[in-house]
């Protein structure tokens, strides 16, 4: 059984602060991808005028990997500062456990 998990975070903020924000991100994304029983780990963003909007669609092994990686990540220093740099946040995060990945992507499910 594979999860899913999507997480998208919009907050208000300066250009400078933006540019911090995506990097940390970015940074966070990559680290992530190399935890263990992780199958996929993409960052997308959009620039919006004072606002940036992160999201990051994951696809893990299984429920423990997801756990895991959770535990892992609250001690990542990246994670901390992220958490520290939003002003207003408005996050939506969906997990959904998957038996065929290849037919929710094709959207056959």
């Amino acid at each position: 059984m594979l999860y899913l998990k999507v997480k998208s975070i919009a907050l208000h903020m300066d250009k400078a602060g933006y540019a911090e924000f995506v990097r940390l991100c970015r940074e966070h994304a990559e680290a992530s991808a190399k935890d263990e029983g992780n199958i996929k780990f993409e960052m997308k963003y959009v620039r919006l005028p004072f606002a940036v909007k992160v999201t990051f669609l994951e696809l893990w092994k299984d429920r423990e990997s997801l756990n895991r990686h959770a535990e892992e990540s609250a001690k990542r220093g990246h994670v901390a500062l992220i958490d520290s740099m939003r002003s207003y946040k408005e996050t939506v995060e969906r997990e959904i456990e998957v038996e065929d990945i290849d037919a929710i992507v094709k959207g056959k499910k």
